[in-house]
């Protein structure tokens, strides 16, 4: 690491600028994701077009490795959760949660993907911890922070940041900031079951004597399939594949023809995705003005500034390998009940033993 403030001043302007892009991954991620983005503060601004925004603007950025704190210069860990938002059903129950390990000396990120189903000794899921933490105070932040605080003390991983996302920012992230992404589908995706934004009320034209009727002789998905038209069908073969914002969004929310831990699989290969367009993208040099988009779909503790002293750190961030790691019963976890007889995953150990866990996944990154 003693090399790296030669190697930083002998990068071109425009590699340097690639290198702060790829920290910004880590507001841009979150596979996952919602219904009516959070607007901060510059939701309040006059909005434009995100092309006009950036027209003029550029920044030299220096890099200062004494900025960084000495924790900091190994590793970071960072808090990725997606969920639905204000308008849906159980919107602030989390979809999608994903720990983002970074190794700076082996150059390396781990995706450690966390089972909404995996249950806590407070009696509920990890799923609803942000939204316990947003009953006590209000603010989704709460929610998120109290979210780390927790997924730290299971994964053992001290979690510094977090980034947190619904649907409709989500969409307009992938769609509108950065214009598209081509995503590896490593397995096609076929499923005629994904439910159109919507339509969950959609009476499908019976009348209401035939839904009470089939709604006294059905339930859960037998019942759900009988109303068609709430569905629509997705495919996505493999191979590479161009995906605007509804197409993302669907590839890692798919579930009826596909595992949980498949679905880990498919938030991967998108957030590699996201990596990869954010060094394609020409508006890098206006980072300044791209941060302050994306901070108009997320809810995150990471500021501009922040991200800035950490830049320096991924001067080959490019370069850097990425894995998955599942948290499921084939490792560390086993299936169980609840009292009130929903499926839940606890630890091989039992209830609350959380060691076991932190040991896989210390040995795994």
């Amino acid at each position: 690491m003693l090399l790296w403030p030669q190697k930083i001043k002998q990068l071109e302007k425009k590699q340097r600028y690639l290198i702060y892009s790829v920290f910004l991954l880590i507001t841009l991620t979150i596979l996952s994701v919602s219904a009516f983005a959070s607007y901060r503060y510059f939701a309040l601004q006059k909005t434009e077009q995100f092309s006009n925004n950036l027209d003029g603007l550029s920044e030299e950025i220096e890099f200062d490795l004494s900025q960084i704190e000495v924790e900091n210069q190994d590793s970071l860990t960072v808090l990725l959760a997606g969920y639905g938002g204000a308008g849906h059903q159980g919107g602030f129950l989390s979809d999608v949660i994903q720990v983002m390990h970074i190794n700076f000396l082996q150059q390396k990120i781990s995706f450690i993907s966390i089972p909404r189903d995996l249950y806590l000794s407070e009696g509920y899921k990890v799923n609803a911890l942000m939204s316990r933490g947003m009953s006590q105070k209000g603010q989704i932040n709460d929610g998120l922070e109290l979210m780390s605080q927790k997924i730290s003390q299971i994964t053992g991983l001290p979690i510094k940041y977090f980034v947190g996302i619904d649907f409709v920012g989500f969409k307009r992230t992938i769609g509108n900031e950065l214009k598209s992404i081509e995503v590896e589908v490593s397995q096609t995706l076929d499923d005629p079951w994904y439910p159109i934004d919507g339509a969950q009320l959609d009476p499908c034209g019976y009348s209401p004597e035939e839904i009470a009727q089939m709604t006294a002789n059905s339930s859960g998905f037998a019942l759900e399939s009988k109303f068609t038209c709430r569905y629509e069908h997705i495919y996505y073969p493999a191979g590479k594949v161009k995906m605007e914002g509804h197409e993302a969004l669907a590839y890692v929310r798919s579930r009826h023809s596909s595992s949980d831990y498949d679905r880990s699989r498919r938030q991967v290969e998108l957030l590699t995705a996201i990596r990869n367009k954010l060094f394609e993208l020409e508006t890098i040099k206006k980072l300044p003005k791209f941060y302050e988009a994306m901070s108009k779909h997320v809810n995150s503790n990471l500021d501009l500034e922040s991200a800035k002293k950490l830049a320096p750190l991924l001067v080959d961030g490019k370069e850097f390998t990425i894995q998955n790691i599942n948290l499921s019963p084939e490792n560390v976890l086993q299936s169980s009940t609840s009292q009130a007889g929903a499926f839940i995953l606890l630890p091989k150990a039992g209830a609350n033993q959380w060691q076991g866990v932190r040991d896989f996944i210390k040995e795994k990154i």
